[in-house]
Order: structure tokens, then sequence, then C-alpha cells
């Protein structure tokens, strides 16, 4: 797979939002503001939270954490936990925000992975299931972790993927990316192509 994310990496790289390195950037340098509300709205539209439904406690719980985390980064399992006792969706149900957590995560360390639907997608995670006690389902959570963590490391290691980080960096230009986020944008970017009727799709399916 990595492969074809190379072999296709100019229409892979096309397929971002114009709009995604800048609004990204904007978030990295702007962190300290975690706690103004125009920060807060800019950060929850990019990382797509409004579908998730929460809670106005989980967002209180969530950005006075991630303030908090601003050169004092803090465990990922911690903050799930801490979410998770906060993070009351608004039909009044609690869950673990893995994807949310990581992504807080991430902004305090930006060499850290990224968890969501698409690279759950392109690695074959499933999601720990409700019937698992809690600690069960963080165990899970930090197992997925811990393999994003080194499978990065083996991709940049090994330049798996060197020729669409190479595109990536020549269309975007970017300042303030790592190339850790760069290989999660790849992915995200490329299962989301794989999701429509189109030639990659074929391709892919056909090579």
């Amino acid at each position: 797979m990595y492969r074809l994310i190379n072999d296709f990496a100019q229409p892979v790289v096309d397929s971002l939002p114009r709009d995604f390195l800048q609004n990204y950037e904007w978030l990295v340098q702007n962190v300290a503001q975690a706690d103004e509300l125009s920060y807060r709205k800019a950060y929850r539209r990019f990382w797509a939270m409004g579908p998730a439904q929460l809670s106005s406690n989980f967002y209180t719980a969530y950005f006075r954490s991630l303030k908090s985390s601003i050169g004092q980064p803090r465990e990922l399992r911690d903050i799930i936990q801490s979410l998770y006792e906060s993070s009351t969706r608004r039909n009044g149900d609690q869950s673990i925000q893995f994807s949310f957590a990581t992504k807080l995560v991430h902004m305090t360390n930006r060499r850290l992975p990224i968890y969501d639907s698409r690279i759950a997608q392109f690695y074959c995670f499933q999601i720990p299931a409700g019937k698992m006690g809690l600690q069960d389902r963080i165990d899970k959570c930090m197992g997925i972790y811990a393999f994003l963590i080194q499978e990065y490391g083996r991709v940049l290691e090994r330049g798996l993927l060197t020729v669409a980080i190479q595109e990536f960096r020549r269309q975007f230009n970017p300042r303030n990316i790592t190339d850790e986020k760069i290989v999660d944008s790849l992915i995200w970017a490329f299962v989301t192509l794989l999701n429509k009727e189109g030639l990659l799709k074929k391709a892919v399916v056909y090579s």
C-alpha cells in the first residue's frame, strides 16, 4: 500500500484541501491560545469534532487539558482516562475519545501520530468494543498507538513514503509540519480516494 501511495503521489497530494496546511500551521503556531473561543472554534472545525456530538463539558475539559499540556505534555493514557470522566455526549452517554485524545497529544508533540477512522481503515484496526471493561479498552487503544509510533518510525527510517513526502513538500512548501504528520496526511488522503469511485480505486484493484 505504501508503494501505491508513492505511485499515485501527485493525485493523493492534490486531493488534500488547499487550505489544509494553512489551517494546520495556524493551529500549531497559536496553540497557546487554546483557552480562547476563536482558537477553539478553528480547532474543532479543523479536526472535525462536530459530528461526534460531544457536550460542552467535554470541550471545557478538552481545551483545559490542551492548554495545561503546553510545555508539560501528558501521557496519552492519562488524557484518555480524564476525558472519559468528562466526555459526556449530548445524549448523556460517556465514551472513549481516543482519536481526539491523540490529536491533543500531537499538538504538544508533533512527532506523535494521530488516530482516526482513515488510519483505522488503512491498518485494519478495530475500535475497542463497548462490552469490554474500560481499562481493557484503554489498553487496546494504547496498543494501537504503540504500533503507530513504531510503524511511522519504520516508514521514515526505511524511506517507504519518500516519493510521496517529497511531493507533499513540493506542493505545499510547509514550515511547521513534521514528517510524521505528512505520513498521516498522505494515508488520510489515500484512503479517502479509495473510498470514492474512480481511477485510483480501479488501479488498486487491478494492481
